[in-house]
């Protein structure tokens, strides 16, 4: 069961580290924020102080002064990576006249953390009644989670683990290059670098037990089932090594492909998207689904090599096998260097 303290220790835990990434950029004086850290600041809010703040933003781009707003609540909120006075003053001084009636409650929300103290004297802030309370941080939001009920803790805990590296990532720095920590680089899988044979040591082998393939041939149906392997990712592949090394142990004569059938493949793969795979696997002409041999029976997939008409699907496995490689190498990380 979940308690207070460890709903309130990880609130205060993922939005103390989104200030200190908010700090960093605040010492190279990157005060941008992007839309979505506002968002994240509102709902956030909305769910600590019972409000319903929305965007003033994507009702008006740049909207004078303030950043979020209640008009039913009378509350508004600027949302800052800047900390200092001179930001605060120029808040104030955007702010017309018809904001200030209907935002009486007006505070600066620094996504960092705020200064030590300030000093508000003079205008804007004696006619606004502006005082250094109404500057805060994720601290002052923190320090009014004891008496959220549980029920709105949980909800609060859920959003902001679940948003929390989105908005990190918001408040990356980039490097001299203008690359990000998590830039796109980072998140895809790296194209594969197919290691061709020119199956010479393959045809040896068949040559030896006194059956002969033709190398050219040979060499065609690896260059090809590289070829289809290598434009898929990386655990698509690993399930095609899968339905290979799995199979179903009966076979009509040499040339039937290798199958197996859905549903003992559904109950022995635990992988999060078979359909995923499957459908990449067909795309790519490597598996195909067949319907029942005979009624009462399992449909059932079978795997499509190239060559296969040839039988190179049992070549190519009975050699790998009888060598002791391991269908990793070829099947997965495209080394056929065996052959």
């Amino acid at each position: 069961m979940l308690t207070r303290g460890y709903l309130i220790g990880q609130i205060v835990d993922d939005l103390a580290g989104i200030a200190a990434q908010a700090r960093q950029r605040g010492r190279l004086h990157l005060f941008d924020l992007h839309i979505h850290v506002e968002d994240f600041a509102k709902e956030v809010l909305n769910r600590v102080l019972g409000l319903h703040l929305t965007n003033l933003n994507a009702e008006r781009s740049n909207n004078p002064g303030l950043d979020l707003g209640d008009p039913a609540g009378k509350w508004a909120f600027q949302v800052t990576a800047d900390k200092t006075t001179a930001k605060v003053k120029a808040t104030l001084e955007k702010m017309d006249a018809l904001q200030r009636l209907k935002y009486p409650n007006v505070r600066i929300l620094v996504i960092g953390e705020k200064q030590g103290s300030y000093e508000f004297t003079g205008e804007p802030f004696a006619s606004a009644g502006f005082t250094a309370d109404m500057v805060w941080d994720f601290n002052d939001v923190c320090g009014r989670l004891m008496s959220l009920p549980i029920d709105t803790l949980v909800d609060l805990q859920s959003y902001v683990s679940k948003e929390t590296r989105r908005v990190r990532i918001e408040l990356e720095i980039p490097d001299e290059d203008g690359r990000f920590p998590t830039g796109i680089d980072n998140l895809v899988e790296a194209l594969p670098t197919p290691r061709l044979s020119d199956a010479a040591k393959f045809v040896a082998y068949y040559e030896a037990k006194d059956t002969p393939i033709e190398r050219e041939q040979a060499e065609a149906v690896i260059a090809e089932l590289s070829k289809r392997l290598a434009v898929l990712p990386r655990l698509t592949r690993e399930v095609f090594k899968f339905l290979v090394e799995r199979r179903d142990a009966s076979k009509a004569g040499f040339h039937d492909d290798f199958r197996m059938s859905d549903p003992k493949l559904r109950r022995i793969y635990r992988g999060d998207d078979l359909d995923g795979d499957l459908a990449l696997l067909s795309e790519a002409r490597l598996i195909d689904l067949n319907d029942p041999d005979n009624h009462g029976e399992a449909y059932y997939w079978s795997t499509r090599f190239p060559g296969r008409t040839h039988g190179y699907h049992d070549l190519i496995v009975d050699y790998l096998t009888d060598l002791g490689i391991d269908l990793r190498k070829p099947f997965i990380t495209l080394d056929f260097s065996d052959f």
